[in-house]
């Protein structure tokens, strides 16, 4: 985190938060130390290929932070059997944080096939370094023409896209649960445009973790 940076979560977050930032970065870089992955740096949109008629509607690369995602998972109730579905999932570090503490089966969707590329290359090095086989697929695709799947049950979104993506991708997880009703929870961090799920879902609960926003929504 550079010092300006520092500055603007100070001013925004406070002094509380802004540590606990910190100390979630320097988490970050101990996961890819730990496993030579490769899951950090903000990536800008003009620096990736990426084509579809969504392109101006998304948003940069940001990755999760790692504690905080590992904490809210210890936090919150998942459904049973859990299938996770990261709407956005980058370099996949969302994926490999759900396999590795136990979900079922993680699937991410992007849109930038060298996101797609660098995301399963570090499931191949993170299964490599662990020896374990990891359920993790990762589908290069515009999420709103993902055909959501039955099991599917664990929804994440890191603020990835705006409220015209948003709205598309909720009324499909809508659409799957009126074809499956089900079971779900549906994971918004930093819940830019929350008021569209408001609007579709059950607000459970909100969380402040490791100095990160996320908020929990499940089926009506």
């Amino acid at each position: 985190m550079t010092l300006l940076a520092m500055w603007a979560n100070l001013q925004e977050k406070g002094i509380t938060r802004t540590i606990s930032i910190i100390a979630n970065r320097m988490f970050d870089f101990h996961f890819d130390f730990k496993y030579k992955t490769d899951t950090h740096n903000r990536i800008s949109l003009e620096d990736l290929t990426v084509t579809g008629e969504n392109k101006e509607h998304g948003s940069f690369y940001q990755p999760t932070m790692a504690l905080s995602f590992n904490r809210l998972l210890a936090a919150i109730p998942l459904p049973p059997e859990s299938v996770l579905v990261d709407f956005g999932c980058g370099k996949g570090r969302v994926l490999l944080l759900a396999a590795l503490r136990g979900i079922k089966k993680a699937v991410g969707i992007e849109f930038s096939p060298e996101l797609c590329e660098i995301a399963r290359n570090n499931v191949r090095i993170v299964e490599q370094a662990t020896g374990a086989s990891l359920n993790i697929s990762v589908i290069e695709g515009d999420v709103t023409h993902y055909e959501i799947e039955d099991d599917q049950n664990v929804f994440f979104l890191f603020n990835p896209f705006d409220d015209v993506v948003l709205e598309a991708v909720v009324k499909n997880i809508q659409q799957s649960l009126r074809s499956k009703p089900r079971e779900i929870a549906i994971i918004y961090y930093n819940p830019v445009h929350s008021h569209i799920l408001d609007n579709s879902f059950l607000p459970r609960n909100s969380y402040i973790i490791g100095g990160e926003e996320y908020m929990l929504y499940v089926s009506c």
